[in-house]
């Protein structure tokens, strides 16, 4: 009773510094808003694209793509970026231990940078090979993005805001995807002369929120635990807190989270951890399946998938807009969410209403060439599907782990659960082609499964971590399977 009392008392002094307002709104706008945009901007201009692809190999090369491998070229063009990721994600734990978490910003700003670079230039040198490098190089930025930029988030909040705080990144990736879409209109950048631009468009997000770099706050716990600067620590926690904000009950856990140890963990060293097995398994298991839950195949081929259902291209590009808009408005509810009800609640809404809703849309555009005003259930229920998406799908697999693993491991088993999640989406975005010719439509029936699985394991294993300590948190889960967590 009287450690809730305490901790009532602590979170009603937390305020919304200005330098954390600023730290954690100018990463965000800089760093999750440009990936997001990466991920979207390939789907309005695709006809445009694979056009110039097949111009520039035939007049530089003299070769000639089939249908078959222009179709493999164009799904390479698309999943590269996800590849990116993974590599990306697989550094992101040195870098945010070696570098630290506003270091490993940085660094995936430059990566963003020279990107863009290339996007603008692929066009004037008439280098596919420069695109398809370019959007490798972004993509190891995105990687270093949603690895560090979650817990560099998660480390500046106290803990009343952490709900709010943690789902920056996913709520930013949702702003650049809408933002894509609206660049890419054929009446902006999405024309056959100007794709190039707007693959490139990312850095007037970047630009304004890099320049102020060295006013944004290091992580407190990355300086408190990993480097031990203890006095710096405590002068940046002041700082981001407030004058008034007592610092007792904020030090003695990151004091619990080091007395085990110190130094920052290896990848290997978590894996030989038995008590590391359910949070690894709950971790990797959101970030992998909230790509196989079907969100990304809407995101990369939507235009196509309505134009198929007997759509006009011009409103297919409409509801492609629409539909990045509904993901927006629902993702900007998640701090809200996410501060007022349980992540457990949220996330088993979540995850039936994403199985129930992708299954309905599979059976709609199906049979929707037979009648069609079916195709206004098709519409209806993507829509749906989006709004339970990202209810918990869509922000809680960023965060989630910041609030399994103490800071030791978290970097390390953060990098992990981020390459499941990448490499899961370039399953996705280069396989869907595929498998759609094979299956069908029949193919996101596969996708409502997945949802339904993440049900079951949040259901039996998943812990609550909302107003919980970490090291709380992780002794909830540290008996593996045999957990008690609910």
């Amino acid at each position: 009773m009287e450690q809730l009392m305490e901790q009532k008392q602590v979170e009603q002094r937390a305020k919304w510094t200005r330098l954390l307002v600023w730290s954690t709104l100018g990463s965000t706008i800089g760093a999750a808003v440009p990936c997001g945009y990466c991920m979207g901007v390939i789907n309005s201009p695709a006809a445009h694209m694979r056009a110039w692809c097949v111009d520039t190999l035939a007049s530089k090369y003299n070769f000639q793509l089939t249908p078959t491998g222009l179709d493999t070229l164009w799904a390479l063009i698309v999943s590269i970026y996800l590849i990116g990721g993974v590599l990306g994600s697989a550094c992101a734990g040195w870098a945010t231990n070696r570098l630290g978490r506003r270091g490993c910003f940085l660094l995936s700003g430059l990566l963003l940078l020279l990107a863009a670079l290339g996007f603008v230039s692929c066009r004037w040198l008439q280098s596919v090979e420069l695109l398809l490098l370019s959007r490798l190089v972004v993509g190891l930025g995105g990687g270093l993005v949603t690895t560090g930029l979650p817990i560099y988030h998660s480390e500046l909040a106290a803990l009343n805001q952490r709900g709010t705080l943690a789902v920056g990144c996913a709520v930013g990736f949702s702003i650049g995807i809408l933002l894509a879409q609206l660049m890419t209109l054929q009446t902006l950048l999405g024309s056959s002369e100007l794709w190039h631009y707007a693959l490139s468009f990312y850095v007037f997000f970047m630009a304004p929120c890099y320049a102020p770099f060295v006013c944004y706050a290091e992580s407190p716990k990355w300086l408190f635990i990993v480097k031990q600067r203890r006095q710096s620590a405590l002068q940046l926690l002041q700082r981001l807190r407030g004058s008034q904000f007592d610092l007792q009950q904020e030090l003695r856990s990151m004091e619990l989270e080091a007395s085990s140890k110190s130094n920052a963990r290896s990848l290997w060293q978590v894996l030989k951890d038995e008590r590391m097995l359910l949070p690894l398994v709950l971790l990797c298991a959101y970030q992998g399946g909230q790509q196989l839950t079907g969100c990304s195949s809407i995101f990369y081929y939507s235009v196509s998938i309505f134009s198929a259902s007997g759509i006009s291209t011009r409103t297919a590009e409409w509801l492609n807009i629409a539909a990045g808009a509904v993901n927006l408005f629902t993702s900007l509810l998640n701090p809200l969410l996410m501060s007022k009800f349980n992540r457990r609640t949220l996330m088993l809404s979540s995850s039936a209403g994403a199985s129930l809703f992708m299954f309905s849309f599979a059976w709609f555009v199906a049979y929707s060439h037979l009648h069609p005003w079916l195709s206004l259930g098709t519409i209806a229920s993507m829509f749906l599907f989006l709004i339970t998406f990202q209810l918990a799908l869509g922000a809680m697999p960023s965060f989630i782990g910041a609030e399994l693993f103490e800071v030791p491991s978290r970097s390390a088993a953060l990098a992990l659960g981020n390459q499941v999640g990448w490499g899961c989406n370039f399953l996705v975005g280069f396989l869907f082609p595929v498998l759609h010719s094979l299956l069908g439509y029949w193919i996101f029936l596969l996708f409502s499964c997945f949802s339904a699985l993440l049900f079951l394991l949040t259901r039996y294993y998943l812990p609550e971590t909302r107003g919980r300590e970490v090291s709380q948190v992780a002794a909830l889960v540290s008996q593996g399977f045999r957990s008690k967590v609910i």
